[in-house]
């Protein structure tokens, strides 16, 4: 019909602009302009579903101000608006769906991208989320895509770089407003200068970098108030070549910054983004999808896939009661969230860091209401969808890091260390003996994150993808999933760091502490808009973590084979290395393996593990086992019968390399 395909292109958003124009006042979507559109790896067929589309564009969004359904959105009465007094942003947009419409499923998987990047693939199929979009390393599998379940993916981030790939939201800015930003962070190594963003984000500008209130302080340890470090021993500075150039957005300390302390920082800034349009835009986008029959992509189910900080991200969605649209309706019917840990808060507030973690460990922790006698503080995350009648499915699930790292303790647990009810619409799995993501086989230190363990390989994919399988079921069929797996105060099998069996860990170095969590005043007069800047910390939130069998296995949660039929102590937690700083702190993120001795004569001093060879036979016996364990996890419906092949090979795979000369011993 075209013979140039941008003009085709072009029709197509003109299209579905028009189509709209009856519907954009309750949708807010006003258009998609789509710049890529191509067939997946150059039209595979994906069984009975066939070939899928690759679809790239930017979404257009509008909002109201005046309208109720967005006063949970900070600062949006602030912002410039157009001539219909409404306001504008924008946002990348993707989108992977089956070709032939009529065959698919139905269901509209939303991923949160993390960091802009996406994030489902890998979790799901097997991908590879840094390798290029839509190659088949980034795709993987064929799991998601023969159920013919449609992939959105939404840029919901400000503070992002405009890397290749990564995913953003472009918003306006709230001109004249001051305020004030904190961060804290730990260096594995000696360096003069530092972002004040975190990881890639782009931090706020120092608004004045000679106000005496900007400050920097140092502490050796999470559990140790900082103290303030003197202004003329540091500056807003970065190392050009030989030179020292003034920088609002680095830090400079002329002795280099120690390893393994832990730094916070706060500064005034101005002229605050509007962080809260990206959960509107969220759930705007996947609404129009669902109730407008003029979208390109039309669902009759939804679900929602987070982890880490799209994890907090979904937590904060619902507690901010954005799972109602503007007109009433539910726009989520299902979520997995995962490996979030007991965090929700950065999203939607003034001065928003939505890459940063500090701070967003706060109450309320549970779905259901508690009250903080603390505080006097009462809440649940789910306590506006209960109202609102717009509850989803959920599961959670989390790594062993979480409860190590990040209150995972807390979205189960009273306020006062007791188990507490799960409501119904609610799953909580551990994945027992886990870290945060798995580290990938072979196991190799990274060198930016080296603890003194081997990194954590077990995987726990397989049982993820039952899991999602699960909620699939749940949503459109009413078939309930298996009941929660996580650790409970009452059967014993979640204690304070104190009670903890040690005696699997005698042979190497353990922490010595759970990473707290605390109560934080940040002055909110108003919700999402801080006056004390760092926060004054008040008592520490009671956090435990899961009971360890004497090989220092974890014993509550889903135990995969390796952990049924071990080779080695896997750890949610490593201790970093020395030449990193601070031992006796956490590595961020990462958990360990301590290898079994393979015989007597290599057993260490005081480790009462029983070798391998005492375990197994051999390597056939020892995977025999492996595939029995998994064969019971399918009948649990916590393993595909497909995925059975892949876990036995993995458990080859961490044989020959234990078992090698080459296996790590603790450093």
């Amino acid at each position: 019909m075209f013979k140039n395909k941008y003009l085709q292109y072009f029709f197509i958003a003109y299209f579905f602009v028009f189509a709209l124009d009856a519907s954009i006042a309750s949708a807010e979507v006003v258009r998609i302009d789509i710049s890529k559109r191509e067939d997946v790896l150059g039209g595979r067929s994906y069984g009975a579903v066939g070939v899928y589309e690759w679809i790239e564009g930017r979404a257009h969004f509008t909002l109201d101000p005046q309208n109720p359904k967005n006063d949970n959105i900070v600062d949006l009465k602030l912002a410039p608006r157009n001539a219909r007094g409404l306001v504008e942003f924008s946002a990348d947009v993707g989108i992977m769906r089956p070709k032939t419409v009529a065959r698919a499923n139905g269901v509209v998987i939303f991923d949160v991208v993390n960091r802009g990047r996406h994030t489902i693939l890998e979790y799901l199929n097997r991908g590879n989320r840094t390798a290029a979009l839509a190659s088949e390393p980034f795709i993987g599998e064929d799991f998601l895509l023969k159920q013919g379940v449609t992939l959105v993916w939404l840029g919901w981030q400000q503070d992002l770089p405009a890397n290749a790939g990564m995913m953003r939201l472009a918003g306006p800015v709230v001109d004249g407003i001051e305020g004030r930003v904190y961060g804290e962070f730990a260096v594995p190594a000696r360096v003069t200068d530092i972002s004040l963003g975190d990881r890639t984000s782009i931090p706020y500008a120092v608004a004045n970098m000679s106000d005496s209130q900007n400050m920097l302080a140092i502490s050796p340890s999470r559990s140790v108030p900082p103290s303030d470090i003197p202004q003329h021993s540091w500056a807003f500075a970065s190392v050009k070549g030989e030179e020292l150039m003034p920088d609002p957005m680095r830090l400079f300390v002329e002795d280099g910054f120690v390893p393994g302390a832990i730094y916070q920082f706060a500064y005034g800034v101005q002229n605050p983004q509007i962080a809260g349009l990206g959960l509107a835009g969220v759930r705007d986008l996947i609404a129009w999808m669902r109730y407008d029959p003029a979208a390109m992509v039309r669902g009759t189910h939804a679900y929602a896939f987070g982890i880490s900080q799209s994890g907090r991200f979904l937590r904060q969605f619902l507690y901010e009661g954005f799972n109602e649209d503007s007109a009433g309706r539910r726009v989520f019917d299902g979520m997995m969230v995962h490996i979030a840990g007991g965090a929700r808060r950065g999203f939607n507030e003034r001065f928003s860091q939505p890459s940063r973690t500090t701070g967003s460990r706060v109450f309320p922790f549970t779905d259901l209401e508690q009250t903080d006698s603390e505080t006097h503080l009462t809440g649940g995350i789910l306590q506006r969808a209960i109202q609102q009648g717009v509850v989803p499915k959920i599961i959670y699930t989390s790594s062993s890091w979480e409860y190590w790292g990040s209150a995972a303790s807390a979205i189960h647990t009273t306020l006062a260390g007791e188990d507490f009810q799960i409501p119904d619409s609610s799953r909580v799995y551990l994945f027992a003996g886990t870290q945060h993501v798995p580290a990938r086989m072979p196991v190799n230190d990274t060198p930016a994150t080296r603890g003194q363990l081997p990194h954590n390989p077990m995987d726990y994919r397989p049982a993820l993808r039952a899991l999602y399988v699960g909620l699939d079921q749940w949503v459109r069929t009413g078939v309930a999933p298996p009941p929660s797996r996580y650790p409970r105060i009452s059967e014993r099998g979640l204690v304070p760091r104190a009670a903890l069996n040690m005696a699997g860990l005698r042979s190497i170095p353990a922490p010595e502490a759970i990473q707290p969590a605390y109560r934080l005043d940040n002055g909110e007069s108003v919700p999402g808009i801080s006056t004390i800047v760092p926060p004054k910390l008040g008592k520490p939130y009671v956090v435990l973590v899961p009971q360890l069998d004497d090989d220092g296995n974890e014993l509550p949660g889903i135990r995969m084979p390796a952990l049924n039929v071990p080779l080695a102590t896997h750890t949610g937690w490593n201790l970093r290395a020395p030449v990193t700083g601070a031992p006796k702190e956490l590595v961020q993120l990462i958990g360990g393996m301590h290898p079994f001795a393979r015989t007597r004569d290599e057993r260490l001093q005081g480790d009462t593990r029983a070798t391998i060879t005492e375990r197994y036979p051999s390597r056939t016996g020892y995977l025999a086992r492996v595939s029995q364990d998994a064969a019971s996890l399918v009948q649990q419906r916590l393993m595909l019968k497909e995925d059975i092949p892949h876990v036995v090979s993995q458990a080859g795979i961490l044989w020959d390399f234990i078992m090698s000369e080459q296996a790590a011993s603790p450093k």
